[in-house]
C-alpha cells in the first residue's frame, strides 16, 4: 500500500509532461494532488504500514506531514492554474517553461513523499537530497540571473548541509554496530549505541537537516530562493519542504539523550528567532519578508522540541498552523505581485482600496503567521511558551516571548502599510478566483483551529511528542 503513495505524483509528472496546454498540464497535476490526497486518507485506515522489506513505512508521524504534503500541493496546484495563465499572458514566461513547472513540481512532490515514507536512515537522506535536485529547477524557472543565483546557492548550501547529515550516518552507524539503522530499531536500542558517537552524530544531523529545515545561521539560501521562485513554487518550498527536513530531524531524535539533545535545540531554535528579528525591520521585498518568517518559525518548531514536555505537542501542531498561514501568504503575495507588478513593498500600497479580497487576505495573513488570536498559531505559539516556562526555561522563555513581540510589531507595520498607506493609483488586473479561492481556503482553515482545537488532533499531538521524545 505504501509504495501506491508514489503513483499519484508520478501520474501527475507523465500528464503535465505530455499535456499540450497550460491547461491540460495543470489538469494533470492536479489530478495528481488529488490522488495523492486521496491515499493518503486511505492509507489512515492501515497503520502502521510497510513495504519494501525494512524500506519503507509509514506510521503516524508520517502521515501527519504527509497530509500537510498532499493538502498544500492540491492547493498550490489549483492556484498554479490561474497563477500561470496570467504569467503567460502577460509575457513573463513561456507555455514550455510553464510545462516543465508542473513536471518538476510533481517529481519534487515524489522526494517528498519519500521523505515523509522512508524508514531506513539512508533512504531518507537520498529523498532530502532528491527533493533539493528537483525543487532547484523551480527556483530557476524564469531563467534570469537572479534566478540562476538563487538556485546555485541553494544547490550549493543544501549539498553542503546534506554532506553534513551524512557525516550523521556514518557516526551513527559506528554508534549503532550491527544494529539496523532504521528508526524502530534504533530507539528500540537504547544503551547498546555507543553515546560519544551518537553525540557527534546528532549534532550533523542537526546542522544538516538543520539547513534544509532554514535554522540560522544556517539559513542563507532561503531568502534568495524564496524570492526567485514562482509564487505556488515559494509556498511549496515554506510550506512543506521545510517541515520533511523537520521529519529527518524527529526521526533520530528518539535515539538520542535528551540532556544532549535539548540544549542543542533550544540553542539553533532561539536563534533562528532572533536573527529575523534584528533583519526583517530592512526587508524591502515582500517574498524574502515572508522567507525570514519561515526561519522564525521553524525557529519557534525547533524551541518547542528542545523544550519538550508540553511545549512539543504544541510545536507540532505549529508544523501545521505555519504551513496554512506561510502558504496562504505566499499566494496572496504573488496575486500582489502580478497585479502591482513589482515585488518591493514600498511599491505596493492601498491595497484594501483597490482590491478588497486580496488586502483582507494579506492582512488576516499576516496576522495568522504571527500569532495573534484567533487564529490557530496563536495557541501553539502559546503552548511553547508555557510548556517552556514550565520546563524550567524562564529566561529563554521570556527571550522568546520579546522576540515575538518585534517580529509582531514589525510584520504589522509593513500589514498596515501595504493594506492602508497611500500609493500611486494603479490601474489594476482583475481578480482571478483560482489565486483567491486557494487562499480564502486557507485563511479560513487557520481560523478554525484558532477558534477549536478538535480534541482528537491534540490527542494526536501528544501521542507523536511521545513517538519523538528523546531518551
Amino acid at each position: 500500500m505504501v509504495q501506491l503513495l508514489f503513483l499519484p505524483p508520478l501520474v501527475g509528472a507523465v500528464l503535465a509532461l505530455l499535456g499540450r496546454s497550460h491547461r491540460q498540464s495543470a489538469l494533470g497535476t492536479v489530478i495528481g494532488a488529488a490522488g495523492l490526497l486521496t491515499g493518503a486518507l486511505l492509507a489512515a485506515s492501515s497503520l502502521p504500514a510497510a513495504a519494501w522489506g525494512e524500506l519503507l513505512r509509514l506510521d503516524e508521524l508520517g502521515l501527519y506531514f504527509l497530509f500537510i504534503v498532499a493538502g498544500v500541493h492540491l492547493v498550490c496546484s489549483v492556484y498554479a492554474y490561474g497563477y500561470f495563465r496570467r504569467e503567460t499572458d502577460g509575457g513573463h514566461i513561456g507555455p514550455s517553461k510553464v510545462r516543465m513547472y508542473y513536471v518538476w513540481m510533481n517529481l519534487f512532490v515524489l522526494s517528498m513523499v519519500v521523505v515523509v515514507c522512508a524508514h531506513h536512515l539512508a533512504l531518507q537522506w537520498v529523498a532530502v537530497e532528491a527533493t533539493t535536485l528537483f525543487s532547484a529547477p523551480l527556483i530557476y524557472l524564469h531563467g534570469d540571473r537572479k534566478g540562476m543565483e538563487a538556485a546555485w546557492k541553494y544547490l550549493l548550501i543544501c549539498s553542503v548541509g546534506i554532506a553534513f547529515a551524512f557525516l550523521g550516518i556514518i557516526f551513527l552507524s559506528r554508534a549503532a554496530g550491527d544494529i539496523s539503522l532504521t528508526y524502530t530499531a534504533l530507539p528500540a536500542a537504547g544503551g547498546r549505541l555507543d553515546p560519544r558517537f551518537l553525540r557527534f552524530s546528532f549534532l550533523f544531523f542537526l546542522v544538516g537537516y538543520g539547513t534544509k529545515m532554514g535554522l540560522a545561521p544556517m539559513h542563507t539560501w532561503l531568502p534568495d530562493a524564496h524570492s526567485q521562485a514562482p509564487a505556488p513554487a515559494s509556498a511549496m518550498l515554506s510550506g512543506v519542504l521545510l517541515n520533511c527536513a523537520l521529519l529527518a530531524i524527529l526521526r533520530v531524535a528518539p535515539a538520542v539523550p535528551g540532556s544532549y539533545a535539548s540544549p542543542l535545540l533550544i540553542l539553533f531554535g532561539i536563534v533562528s528567532i532572533g536573527v529575523p528579528a534584528l533583519l526583517v525591520a530592512v526587508q524591502r521585498d515582500i517574498k524574502r519578508l515572508l522567507a525570514f518568517s519561515s526561519i522564525e518559525n521553524m525557529g519557534i518548531i525547533a524551541l518547542g522540541i528542545g523544550f519538550g514536555g508540553a511545549a512539543r505537542p504544541a510545536a507540532l501542531l505549529h508544523v501545521l498552523n505555519h504551513s496554512l498561514a506561510k502558504v496562504l501568504l505566499f499566494l496572496v503575495a504573488g496575486d500582489l505581485i502580478l497585479r502591482f507588478d513589482t515585488q518591493r513593498i514600498s511599491k505596493i500600497r492601498g491595497i484594501l482600496r483597490q482590491t478588497p479580497l486580496s488586502g483582507f487576505l494579506l492582512f488576516g495573513g499576516i496576522l495568522a503567521i504571527t500569532g495573534s488570536p484567533p487564529f490557530g498559531a496563536f495557541w501553539s505559539e502559546f503552548g511553547i511558551l508555557v510548556g517552556g516556562i514550565a520546563g524550567g526555561h524562564l529566561a529563554v522563555s521570556l527571550l522568546y516571548l520579546v522576540l515575538l513581540a518585534v517580529l509582531f510589531g514589525a510584520f504589522l507595520m509593513y500589514g498596515s502599510e501595504m493594506a492602508f498607506g497611500e500609493g500611486e493609483r494603479r490601474k489594476l488586473s482583475s481578480p482571478e478566483l483560482w489565486c483567491l479561492l486557494p487562499a480564502c481556503l486557507l485563511l479560513l482553515g487557520s481560523l478554525w483551529l484558532g477558534l477549536h482545537v478538535p480534541e482528537t488532533l491534540y490527542k494526536a499531538m501528544e501521542r507523536l511528542a511521545a513517538a519523538v521524545a528523546f531518551s
